[in-house]
C-alpha cells in the first residue's frame, strides 16, 4: 500500500496532484503510476514527494538501476517531509537496503530536530536492521523532547536486546543492572502506566535470576494495579524457581477451587504435590497436600463438587495423572486402582466428546502392555457397544468411535486378515450412516461419522503393507474420497489422502489431494515434509519447481514481514513478543526444509527446465533445525508399535541427504565458475572443485556406510529418507558424480585427464542399464512403483547433470572465435581430441536417453480395483461415481508422458553441443 501525504504548505495542491499517481500504485499499475509522476514532474519538477513515487513506480517496474539514481540524487537533498520519505522507506524496504533508510532518517532529523514522528522512524528504522545501540540512542533522544512512557521503555527494550545478544557475561549483567535501574526509576517515581511495561520489568529480573525480586515486585500494589486479577497466576513460575513448594500448593489449591478444569494450574500442583512429598520436613503439615492419598481426595472433592449439569474434563484427566506420576517409582493401583479402569471411566463420562481418546493417549501408554491389551475389549463394550453395533444419533456415533478408537489403540497387533475385517466393519459403518442421513457435515465442519471411514483407512493401510499390495491402499483412497465428497472441510481425510497417494508414487493424484488442503504461510514449512518433498522422487519434477517456489516465496517475505512485526511490537509495547519474534525468525531461517528446498530448486531446473546458470543458494545453516508438523495426521497404531526415536533419525537422515545436496551443487557452482574465469581465478576455482569432488565421493562412501536399511512404511510419518535410494542404489553415483565433475576439472586444465574420465564415466553408463531393466522388472507390481520412480528419478537427476556439465565442457574448450564463426581450424590437436572424447561421451548419454525412453514408453500398466462402488450401488447410493481407478491410472501416465518429454529436450540439447 503506498503512503498517503500529509498536507504540507501548499497541502491541497500536492495532495491533488499526487492522488493518482498513489491510486495507480495502489492498484498495482506501475507503469500507468510512473506516467503520473512524469507528468508531475512536468509542472512541478522539484516536487521531492512526486520524485520519490516515480522511483518506487521504476523499481517496481524492474527498472532498479534507474531509481537509485533517483533515489540518490533525492538523499544528497537531505529531504524532511514524510510523505516523501515513506515512499523512499517502502523502495529501499523492497530493495532490501534497509541500512540506506537509517541514513535517510539520520539527516532528516538533523534536519528537524525536534520531530517527534521523524525520530520515531529513525527509530524504527534501527529496528529494521537490529542495530540495538543506536535505537538506544534514538528512543532516549526522542524522550528528552517528548517525555512518553512507551519512549522510555523503547530504549529499555534495547538495552535488554543488547544484554540478550551480548557474548561476554560481564557486559551483559552491566547492561541488564542498566536497564533494571531505569525501571527502578520510574517504579520510584509512580511513572508505570501499562502492563507491558511490568512484563518487560520482570523480564529483566528473570534475565538475571532474581526470582525472589520478581516475587516481591508480583505481589506488590503497582503490579496488582497495572495487572489486576493475575497476581496469583504469575506467581507460579517463580514460586517453582524458588521451591516455595508449600506456597505453590496451597496456592494452586485454591486457583483450582475457582478454575476446576485449568489444566496449567493441575500441573504444578502435581509438581508441588511430589516435591511435598520427597521432602521429609513436611510432615504432619496439615494446610499442604504433601502425601498422594491428600491429593487423591482433594481430586475427588473437586469432582464432587462439580454439578452433575456440566461435568468437566479437568478432574477425571487429573486423576489419571496422578495415577500415571506414582507409577513411575511404584505401584498406585492399592490408592487409584487400575490405570486401565480409570481410562475407561473416563471414557464413559466423556465418549461423546472427540478429544475424549487424545486425551487418553498419554496414559494408555503407561500401562503394561499385556495388562492394556487383556482389557482391550472392555474399552470398546464399555459403553453397551461392540464393532458390530449401530448407533442412530450423533452423540451415540461419537461414542462408539470413541469406543473403537480406543478399542484399537490397546488391541494387540493385528493380522492381515484382523486388519482387513475391521476396515471393512467401519466402511459398513460410514456407509450405513451415509444411507441413513447421518452423514451431517457442513462446507466448514465434518461429522462424526467420517472418523469411522478415517479410521477404516488406516486399517486398510496396515493391511496393505502385511499384503504387500495395493489394493488395499485402493479401497482407502475410495472411501476418503468418497469422505470428502461429503465432508469437504474433513482435513484428516486430505492429509491421509496426501499420504496414501504418494505411497503408491502417484504425485499427480497427491497434488490434486493437496490442493484441497489450501496450506498456508508456515505450513509450506511444517508440512514440507509430506507432499513438497517427495514431487522430485516422484518424477513430478515441473509440480516440484512449482510448490518450491512457494516455498522460496514464503522464507524471502518472511524475513521482510519479520521485520515489520518487530516495529509493531514496539509500536503496541508487546516487548514479550520481541525475543519470540526474534527466535522464530531465527528458527526459520536455520530450517531444515528450506535449506533442503533451496538445494533442490537449484538442481532440478538442470532436469526439468533449459540449462541456466546454477547460482549457489544461500550457505547451510551450522545447525538445522526440525521444523516439521509429524503429529498432523492422527495415528490408530497401538503404543508398542510407536518409535520415539523415528523423528530425530529420520531428521538425520533427510540433513545427510541435504549435506550431500549442497556438496553437489556446490561443486557445480564451481564448474560454472571455472568456464567463466580465465588465468589465476580460474586455477583456484579448479583447485576449490577438486576439494569439493573428493569431499563429496567420501561422504556418498560414508553414508553408505551408515545409511543401510530404511525404516518400514507408515502413512503417518514421512516415507523413507531420498538417502537410501541415492547411497544405497545398485548404479554408482559416487562414481558417476565424481567421474562427471572431474571432467569439467580436467577440461578447465588442458586436455590431460579428460580421456580418463570420459571413457570411466562411459563404462560406467553401460552399466547402469541392467540396474535400470532390472528395477522395471520390479515395477511391475504396483505395490513397487514408488521405489521405481525414486530410483529413476535420482538417475534422471543425474542424466540433468551430465548433461548440464557436457555443456560446461563445451564453453570450456570451444574458443572464443570458434564460438562465432563455428569452425574448428583454429583449434589445436589437443583441442580437436577433447572435442571428440566428449562427442563421444555425448553419443553415450544420448544412447542412455534413449534407452530410458524406451522404458519409460514399455512400462507396465497397472490395474487399481476397489469394491467400494459395488456396495453403493447395493445400498442404492448411484449420486456418487468412484473414480480412484482411473484417476491412478492417468496420474501415472501423466508422470510417464512429462518424464518422455524432459528426455526428448535433453537430446536435442546434446545433439546441438556436436
Amino acid at each position: 500500500m503506498a503512503v498517503r501525504p500529509q498536507r504540507i504548505h501548499d497541502g491541497a495542491v500536492v495532495e491533488r496532484r499526487l492522488r493518482p499517481i498513489y491510486d495507480w500504485l495502489d492498484n498495482g499499475n506501475n507503469k500507468k503510476a510512473l506516467q503520473e509522476a512524469e507528468k508531475v514532474l512536468k509542472k512541478t519538477p522539484t516536487l521531492q514527494a512526486a520524485r520519490a513515487l516515480k522511483a518506487l513506480a521504476m523499481f517496481r517496474l524492474g527498472k532498479a538501476q534507474e531509481a537509485y539514481v533517483v533515489l540518490d540524487a533525492l538523499s544528497e537533498e537531505k529531504p524532511s517531509d514524510d510523505t516523501t520519505l515513506q515512499a523512499m522507506t517502502i523502495t529501499y524496504r523492497e530493495s532490501q537496503q534497509l541500512n540506506k533508510v537509517c541514513a535517510l532518517y539520520e539527516a532528516a532529523v538533523k534536519v528537524e530536530p525536534t520531530s517527534e514522528e521523524l525520530y520515531s522512524h529513525l527509530f524504527m528504522s534501527y529496528v529494521r536492521v537490529s542495530d540495538y545501540r543506536s535505537q538506544q540512542r534514538a528512543a532516549m533522544a526522542l524522550y528528552k523532547f517528548a517525555p512518553k512512557n512507551p519512549y522510555y521503555f523503547w530504549a529499555v527494550m534495547s538495552i535488554v536486546l543488547q544484554a540478550k545478544t551480548a557474548e561476554d557475561a560481564t557486559k551483559k549483567g552491566i547492561l541488564l543492572t542498566l536497564a533494571q535501574r531505569m525501571v527502578d526509576n520510574f517504579i520510584s517515581e509512580n511513572k508505570m502506566e501499562a502492563e507491558q511495561e511490568a512484563s518487560l520489568y520482570i523480564m529483566i529480573l528473570e534475565l538475571q535470576e532474581k526470582w525472589q525480586d520478581i516475587l516481591k515486585f508480583i505481589e506488590g500494589p503497582i503490579y496488582t494495579q497495572l495487572v489486576p486479577g493475575s497476581r496469583a497466576q504469575a506467581s507460579i513460575p517463580f514460586l517453582k524457581k524458588l521451591g516455595e513448594w508449600k506456597r505453590l500448593n496451597i496456592l494452586c489449591k485454591e486457583l483450582l477451587w475457582d478454575n476446576v478444569d485449568r489444566w496449567d494450574y493441575y500441573l504444578p500442583y502435581f509438581d508441588s504435590v511430589f516435591e511435598l512429598i520427597n521432602n521429609s520436613d513436611n510432615e504432619g503439615d496439615e494446610s499442604t497436600d504433601n502425601t498422594a492419598e491428600k491429593c487423591h481426595e482433594f481430586i475427588c472433592q473437586l469432582v464432587e463438587s462439580m454439578s452433575s449439569k456440566r461435568t468437566l474434563r479437568g478432574p477425571y484427566l487429573a486423576r489419571l495423572e496422578l495415577w500415571k506420576r506414582l507409577s513411575v517409582d511404584g505401584d498406585p493401583t492399592s490408592l487409584l486402582g487400575s490405570g486401565v479402569a480409570l481410562c475407561i471411566q473416563y471414557l464413559r463420562v466423556f465418549a461423546n466428546k472427540p478429544c475424549a481418546v487424545p486425551d487418553l493417549k498419554p496414559y494408555l501408554v503407561m500401562i503394561p502392555q499385556k495388562e492394556r491389551e487383556a482389557h482391550c475389549r472392555d474399552f470398546l463394550t464399555c459403553l453397551g457397544f461392540d464393532e458390530n453395533s449401530e448407533p442412530d444419533t450423533q452423540d451415540d456415533i461419537q461414542r462408539h468411535i470413541s469406543c473403537l478408537q480406543a478399542w484399537r489403540l490397546t488391541s494387540p497387533e493385528g493380522t492381515l486378515e484382523e486388519n482387513l475385517t475391521i476396515a471393512n466393519t467401519l466402511r459398513r459403518h460410514y456407509l450405513r450412516c451415509l444411507n441413513k442421513g447421518l452423514v451431517t457435515a457442513t462446507p466448514t465442519e465434518f461429522c462424526s461419522a467420517d472418523q469411522y471411514a478415517v479410521l477404516a483407512s488406516h486399517h486398510y493401510f496396515y493391511a496393505a503393507a502385511q499384503q504387500q499390495s495395493v489394493t488395499p491402499v485402493v479401497e482407502a483412497l475410495s472411501l476418503l474420497e468418497l469422505v470428502l465428497h461429503h465432508s469437504p472441510a474433513n482435513f484428516h481425510a486430505k492429509l491421509m489422502l496426501v499420504s496414501l497417494y504418494h505411497i503408491l508414487g502417484n504425485a499427480v493424484c497427491a497434488s490434486h489431494a493437496y490442493v484441497r488442503l489450501e496450506l498456508k504461510q508456515v505450513q509450506l514449512v511444517s508440512l514440507g515434509w509430506l507432499h513438497a518433498a517427495r514431487l522430485a522422487p516422484a518424477l513430478a519434477a515441473a509440480r516440484a519447481l512449482r510448490l518450491l517456489a512457494d516455498t522460496a516465496a514464503f522464507h524471502r517475505h518472511h524475513g521482510k514481514d519479520s521485520v515489520e512485526n518487530l516495529t509493531y511490537a514496539y509500536k503496541y509495547g508487546t516487548f514479550e513478543k520481541l525475543v519470540e519474534l526474534s527466535a522464530w525468525s531465527a528458527r526459520l531461517e536455520a530450517c531444515g526444509w528450506g535449506a533442503s528446498a533451496a538445494r533442490e530448486r537449484a538442481l532440478l531446473p538442470l532436469l526439468a527446465g533449459p540449462p541456466a546458470p546454477l547460482h549457489a543458494p544461500p550457505p547451510l545453516p551450522p545447525h538445522p533445525t526440525d521444523n516439521r508438523d509429524l503429529a498432523a495426521i492422527v495415528s490408530w497404531e497401538p503404543p508398542q508399535c510407536a518409535d520415539a526415536d523415528a523423528k530425530a533419525r529420520s531428521f538425520d537422515e533427510d540433513v545427510a541427504h541435504l549435506r550431500l545436496k549442497d556438496g553437489l551443487v556446490s561443486c557445480i557452482a564451481l564448474c560454472i565458475e571455472c568456464s567463466e574465469g580465465m588465468g589465476e581465478a580460474r586455477a583456484a576455482r579448479r583447485e576449490e572443485l577438486g576439494a569439493g569432488v573428493a569431499a563429496l565421493e567420501g561422504a556418498l562412501r560414508r553414508c553408505a556406510e551408515r545409511y543401510t536399511a530404511p525404516p518400514p512404511l507408515k502413512a503417518t510419518a514421512p516415507l523413507p529418507s531420498r538417502i537410501y535410494g541415492l547411497v544405497q542404489s545398485e548404479i554408482p553415483y559416487a562414481t558417476l558424480y565424481g567421474h562427471s565433475l572431474r571432467l569439467v576439472w580436467a577440461a578447465a586444465g588442458g586436455a590431460d585427464g579428460v580421456r580418463t574420465h570420459a571413457a570411466a564415466l562411459r563404462d560406467a553408463l553401460l552399466a547402469t542399464r541392467a540396474p535400470l531393466t532390472a528395477c522395471v522388472g520390479r515395477a511391475k507390481d504396483a505395490w513397487t512403483l514408488r521405489d521405481a520412480f525414486e530410483m529413476f528419478a535420482n538417475y534422471l537427476e543425474f542424466i540433468g547433470i551430465i548433461t548440464f556439465l557436457l555443456g560446461v565442457c563445451n564453453e570450456l574448450i570451444t574458443p572464443a572465435n570458434t564460438k562465432k564463426s563455428k569452425k574448428k581450424t583454429n583449434q589445436s590437436p589437443d583441442q580437436i581430441e577433447t572435442t571428440e572424447l566428449l562427442n563421444k561421451l555425448n553419443d553415450e548419454v544420448q544412447e542412455t536417453i534413449t534407452f530410458v525412453e524406451e522404458i519409460f514408453e514399455d512400462w507396465p500398466v497397472y490395474e487399481y480395483k476397489s469394491t467400494l462402488q459395488e456396495e453403493l450401488e447395493k445400498l442404492g447410493l448411484t449420486d456418487y461415481q468412484c473414480t480412484v481407478g482411473e484417476r491412478l491410472k492417468s496420474g501415472v501416465q501423466e508422470i510417464l508422458e512429462d518424464v518422455k518429454n524432459i528426455l526428448k529436450k535433453k537430446a536435442k540439447y546434446l545433439k546441438s553441443l556436436q
